[in-house]
């Protein structure tokens, strides 16, 4: 069934589809908020099954990460890692170091350690005719068409987490995005589904303190009071300093043949989109709002301009051009509010500001050499 506003739940299931979704960062981000249910008297259950595809995913990861690595490397070689040079070692550290192999292993288990997740043994809770007889009678989540075998680990998932729900008496909340994980939870009695994650943190998320600083919060900021003013420009300057200098990707057109000199950026605008503020984990003294933001940045890069010389076989430079573009997005911020949450605004401050998903390239548009430019060139 769909999960009601008011209910209480004593768990919370993540599948694999809302890891993906949120890049696998496991340290940060939505996901690295799962930290706070490890000494809460919430459960946070993660079925081996999950485990085991979230290592399979993380594997993939590091693989493409690391061949990424290693050609940039290779593209700089020319010029950073040549005979002799002091940072040789670094790139052989860098690249052929086993940590890498482990990397991801050692990812999960800090990550389970610091979340304080259940690891639940889907064996000990499901068995082998149980599984068969949902598959051979179409039930949730085998559908009735489709290939049915890729269902077998969402079977197994949610079978052994109702039986582990009904045996100790637990009403769990599952967080994916998948229409088979809905179909079956809207016939338990023990499990709940939902596709929003920070919705899904914020049922867990209650506690009167908290919600008090949050009405306050959202008072202050609809009367225009002076102290609202001053809490946001907190988190724009927060949001200042997480993009200053920061070094997005270079896109570009142009008739000629170009390549980026380099880049760097800085906020230019930013503003909440709305007052719906979530609450997605808190402590004794702090609390972390998700927040909707627009945001825009300012960006100078430079490009080197050539054009292909046929007789040579070769491209010859046309000169070198600096421009500034403008790019806007928008993205969900998580706050961090640390202090005094019984007080005022005055009382609490800005420990940080992450921006969920940041702009990570600019288009520039259409390169152009100057008149000025053209005639140095002539």
């Amino acid at each position: 069934m769909d999960s009601d506003e008011d209910k209480e739940y004593d768990a919370i299931l993540v599948d694999t589809s809302i890891f993906d979704r949120n890049g696998l960062k496991l340290e940060k981000g939505w996901l690295g908020k799962l930290t706070q249910f490890k000494d809460s008297n919430i459960y946070y259950i993660l079925p081996d099954v999950i485990k085991g595809e979230i290592a399979s995913h993380l594997e993939k990861k590091v693989k493409s990460s690391r061949a990424a690595l290693i050609k940039a490397l290779d593209d700089a070689g020319d010029h950073l890692f040549f005979d002799g040079s002091e940072l040789n070692d670094a790139k052989s550290t860098l690249t052929d170091s086993r940590e890498i192999e482990d990397i991801s292993a050692n990812r999960l288990d800090r990550f389970i350690t610091n979340s304080g997740a259940l690891v639940l043994e889907c064996g000990n809770y499901v068995t082998v005719s149980e599984l068969l007889q949902q598959y051979f009678e179409n039930k949730s989540p085998f559908a009735e068409t489709g290939k049915k075998k890729n269902e077998f680990p969402d079977a197994i998932i949610l079978l052994a987490t109702d039986k582990w729900a009904k045996e100790n008496d637990i009403q769990v909340l599952a967080v994916a995005l998948d229409g088979d994980w809905k179909d079956y939870c809207d016939t338990s009695t023990n499990i709940d589904y939902i596709e929003d994650f920070a919705d899904a943190l914020s049922k867990f998320n209650k506690a009167t303190a908290p919600f008090a600083f949050l009405h306050l919060l959202t008072s202050k900021i609809e009367s225009d009071d002076d102290e609202a003013k001053v809490f946001i420009d907190k988190i724009r300057n927060e949001v200042e300093l997480y993009f200053k200098d920061f070094v997005p990707d270079q896109e570009a057109d142009s008739y000629h043949h170009w390549e980026s000199d380099g880049c760097h950026g800085w906020l230019s605008n930013f503003e909440l989109v709305d007052h719906n503020f979530k609450i997605v984990a808190h402590g004794e003294n702090y609390l972390v709002l998700e927040m909707n933001s627009i945001i825009s940045v300012e960006v100078e890069g430079e490009f080197s301009l050539s054009h292909y010389d046929s007789i040579d076989r070769d491209y010859v430079g046309m000169g070198a051009i600096v421009t500034t573009t403008e790019a806007q997005f928008e993205s969900e911020i998580l706050v961090t509010v640390c202090g005094n949450l019984n007080g005022d605004l005055s009382d609490v401050d800005i420990e940080e500001v992450e921006v969920v998903n940041p702009i990570t390239s600019v288009d520039f548009g259409t390169l152009e050499l100057s008149y000025r430019d053209r005639d140095e060139y002539d």
